[in-house]
């Protein structure tokens, strides 16, 4: 192919895929303006006849098949050209979100779905209900504008139908995790998403991109057999896995309760990134190609909270429309769970910008900034636990931060992975002054980082505003020690703020480097998804509102809360006010500030010693004590390597026991592989989930 025709190819690609995200737009424009007036298609179920009956129709089914057939398609279009092999494939991804739309004025008024009973014993059942519809929703907007972008950038990478086939079938295993009626449908596709974005995680078969991928896989199977485990008691003690509440059969049952929640809230925490089991995707993230990095926070570590979300308010909360009060038993065990999430979401919180501000390296900068954003999300979600049936402002904060998130981190990991293509370096110290170089590219971070830092008329101004109004709550109607809590939200805010303030500066301010000085990037067709998700930031950003009434309400008023309380406090709450502005003007100069002082004093550039790492911190006592006990019992002896002990016995013509010779393998294999040991999260993961299972069969 010469150079005229490929410039021909990209010239056409480049016009068809601006002409399919200004339709995007404007379908996503209709969408709003139809349910914004209350007119048109959305004025009433009846203007739809998609559905004879909404609550046993396998529509489900059919948002299924854009993904899997594009998907498949890849497999059996290889003699053609990228160019026709992408079109196929984003194709099918654009035609799933007007199938999802259309579902908002049945979602709006209950549910949609189907259910088999006895399909694979337990049954699987499909429900899709507002709070599903959110997760639907923004998967399929984000998903769909990745792979425009991914059409330009996996040009660099090998296996291009691998990839797209493998992500095709983790796009669909997040959409029926969405629509999951009950909890044996959502393991299914939790299991189907883990093994289908593992392919994109070893994507680049390089020695970090399998190490990454075995510490992906293990941990994600470790989660699944947790909530496995969870699902052993809840057919047992309640005969049910729908999504409806179990108090009535667990409550009499006394702590089985805290087991079931506990398995599931830690089996679903893997996918979502929580510390401490969040070692996965520090190292997914940098070997993975920018458009997995883009979807694998941007979404797939979203459907993880989402997940809790679900299973929490469904089996724990007590069923929609009977009003307890705050202090009824009925709430004490999301109360108790509550109280643990607030202070784990605040330690995720906190663990991962600490060590996002010293990252050097952009992708591992954003995957340690999307661990402490998944900790405010928790923190909302521990709240809405909390509170009981006043909690409905942290559920509202986490759901609004879901969405947020995949708006602003999707766009960001895209601005990393279009300097890469540019610069080959991922180093922010090693670049500068690019926004003379990609202006365009230079404009849409500082939309992205100003969205992560809450700066007002931005999205992540309005979930975060929400999340405070959260925490505050849960220490003016629960515990007055939450008081500290509020304080480390605002400070951690800072420093989120200033690593986005580092990252923008390193980057795109400063010297220019001479080797940088010849680039001249042009506009490309993996600009138009970028700016396609810079709107929604601005969007959101100016009318704030426009979410939680039209999407949040509405699946808070489907939930177990206080509508009294959600009339009062949430369907009024202003988010443009001086209050409001004060907060935020605190947390940028607060951020501002840490981001000179570090950058001048070099402390931001800081490399921890490997035994302040998470994972060595863990370890090392077990190492100590396996050292400490093979020295004293055969002390130099212990150093011998298994094939040099074999030698010694020949030699010397004696026979070891059984009990030596188990020790003085253990402490060879220690002494050899210790670096490997004190390095593998999975080891670590295993060890903790050990811990943790036995600790809920125990108590």
């Amino acid at each position: 192919m010469g150079p005229i025709q490929r410039e021909h190819i990209y010239q056409t690609f480049t016009a068809q895929s601006s002409l399919m995200i200004l339709g995007m737009l404007g379908l996503v424009g209709w969408f709003v303006a139809s349910i914004w007036s209350g007119s048109g298609l959305f004025a009433s179920t009846e203007a739809l006849t998609l559905f004879n009956d909404a609550s046993n129709t396998w529509y489900p089914f059919l948002i299924l098949v854009p993904p899997i057939l594009g998907s498949v398609a890849q497999l059996f279009m290889k003699k053609y050209s990228l160019h026709v092999q992408d079109f196929v494939v984003i194709t099918m991804s654009v035609i799933t979100i007007p199938m999802i739309m259309v579902l908002y004025p049945y979602v709006i008024e209950g549910s949609v779905g189907i259910a088999f009973p006895d399909l694979l014993g337990w049954g699987i059942s499909f429900k899709i209900d507002m709070l599903g519809f959110i997760l639907l929703l923004i998967t399929s907007v984000v998903w769909f504008l990745v792979m425009v972008y991914a059409h330009q950038y996996m040009k660099r990478e090998h296996h291009h139908a691998r990839f797209f086939f493998f992500m095709g079938l983790s796009y669909a295993a997040v959409l029926g995790m969405g629509m999951a009626g009950d909890l044996f449908t959502l393991f299914l596709f939790f299991e189907g998403l883990t093994f289908a974005s593992y392919m994109l995680v070893v994507h680049g078969q390089t020695k970090e991109s399998f190490a990454a991928g075995y510490a992906f896989i293990f941990m994600g199977i470790m989660g699944g057999l947790l909530i496995f485990e969870a699902m052993v008691y809840l057919q047992n003690y309640v005969g049910s896995l729908a999504f409806e509440s179990a108090l009535a059969a667990l409550v009499p049952e006394g702590n089985v309760r805290y087991r079931i929640m506990g398995f599931l809230i830690a089996g679903f925490s893997v996918k979502a990134g929580m510390a401490p089991v969040h070692v996965w995707l520090t190292r997914s993230h940098p070997v993975a190609p920018a458009p997995a990095s883009a979807l694998l926070s941007g979404v797939m570590i979203k459907v993880g909270a989402f997940a809790v979300v679900r299973v929490a308010t469904s089996f724990f909360f007590p069923e929609p429309g009977i009003i307890y009060s705050t202090l009824d038993p009925v709430w004490l065990t999301s109360r108790n769970v509550g109280l643990l999430i607030i202070w784990v979401g605040v330690f995720t919180m906190g663990y991962g910008i600490f060590y996002a501000l010293i990252q050097s390296n952009m992708k591992r900068m954003l995957a340690y900034s999307s661990i402490s954003q998944m900790g405010f999300i928790f923190l909302g979600i521990g709240v809405a636990l909390y509170l009981s049936s006043y909690g409905a402002m942290g559920y509202a904060g986490a759901l609004y931060h879901i969405f947020n998130h995949g708006l602003y981190k999707s766009l960001l990991f895209m601005v990393a992975g279009s300097v890469y293509l540019q610069t080959h370096e991922l180093d922010m110290y090693k670049l500068g002054g690019l926004w003379r170089k990609m202006p365009l590219t230079a404009g849409l971070a500082f939309i992205g980082s100003v969205g992560i830092a809450g700066v007002p008329f931005f999205n992540g101004f309005a979930s975060k505003s929400v999340l405070h109004h959260a925490i505050v709550e849960a220490y003016e109607y629960g515990a007055p020690s939450f008081q500290i809590a509020e304080w480390l939200f605002i400070f951690i805010s800072m420093g989120t703020a200033a690593t986005l303030m580092k990252f923008f500066y390193l980057v795109f301010l400063g010297k220019l480097p001479e080797k940088y000085k010849k680039i001249h990037p042009r506009l490309r067709s993996l600009h138009f998804p970028m700016m396609a998700l810079a709107i929604f930031i601005l969007f959101i950003g100016l009318f704030p509102n426009f979410l939680l009434d039209y999407l949040i309400i509405p699946a808070l008023l489907r939930t177990s809360y206080d509508p009294a309380f959600i009339a009062k406090y949430i369907s009024s709450l202003e988010f443009f006010t001086l209050k409001e502005f004060s907060l935020s003007a605190l947390i940028l100069s607060g951020g501002l500030f840490i981001a000179v002082v570090g950058l001048k004093t070099r402390i931001l550039s800081y490399e921890p010693p490997q035994w302040l790492r998470f994972e060595y911190i863990i370890f090392y006592p077990v190492n100590l004590v396996l050292l400490a006990l093979s020295t004293i019992i055969y002390g130099k002896e212990s150093g011998l390597h298994r094939q040099e002990l074999k030698k010694l016995e020949v030699k010397g013509n004696f026979k070891v026991g059984v009990l030596e010779r188990i020790t003085l393998t253990t402490t060879a294999f220690n002494q050899r592989f210790e670096n490997t040991i004190i390095s593998g999260d999975s080891v670590i993961f295993l060890s903790m989930m050990i811990v943790i299972t036995g600790f809920f069969l125990l108590f």
